[in-house]
């Protein structure tokens, strides 16, 4: 099947899936349905399982890549000078600005405002984990679009808070997790 064919099938099969999650959520939300959609979709075990279906179907399978050597990401994220817990996370206060980097290969699968972190990111991560980022003051990608280590996913242009929720394989990480987590991939 020729390039151009194939990337046509990729975007009707996707523009199905976006319709028939749609109209399931309407129904849904006038009882004519008894399922929650948005738990399904927006649960970070169902979303793996999609998106391994959808690499099946399409067969995308990626050249194998040689590393080279292990590259960081960024140690500015470890530049907190204060942290506490919120909400489901936990407030890290940083005294400049810093762009909020991807760790690994994964999809954004939240951007918007939420009544208890502010602007919010959410990115689910091939290595099975969801890392939340709160109070950002910008994003610089859209939800589900497939970011890459080491790109840009949003920014915290002011000095101030910063939340962080780390959830990896079904499991909320508690506070040594969480700084043990962040060590271990922002690390230079």
């Amino acid at each position: 099947m020729d390039d151009k064919v194939f990337k046509k099938w990729k975007w009707i099969g996707a523009s199905i899936i976006c319709l028939s999650i749609l109209v399931a959520n309407y129904l849904q939300e006038n009882g004519q349905i008894n399922m929650n959609v948005k738990k399904i979709v927006y649960s970070s075990e169902d979303l793996n399982s999609m998106r391994n279906v959808l690499r099946e179907v399409f067969n995308t399978e990626e050249e194998p890549k040689i590393a080279v050597s292990s590259e960081t990401v960024s140690n500015e994220l470890l530049s907190f000078i204060a942290v506490k817990p919120y909400d489901e996370g936990y407030l890290l206060t940083f005294e400049k600005p810093l762009p909020i980097i991807s760790i690994e290969n994964g999809l954004v699968v939240y951007t918007g405002h939420n009544t208890h972190t502010g602007k919010t990111i959410s990115v689910f991560y091939e290595n099975n984990t969801t890392v939340t980022y709160g109070f950002v003051d910008a994003f610089t990608t859209l939800p589900y679009t497939s970011v890459e280590k080491g790109q840009t996913i949003a920014n915290k242009e002011e000095p101030g808070n910063l939340y962080i929720q780390i959830e990896t394989n079904g499991k909320r990480l508690n506070l040594e997790e969480t700084i043990k987590w962040m060590r271990e991939f922002v690390q230079s």
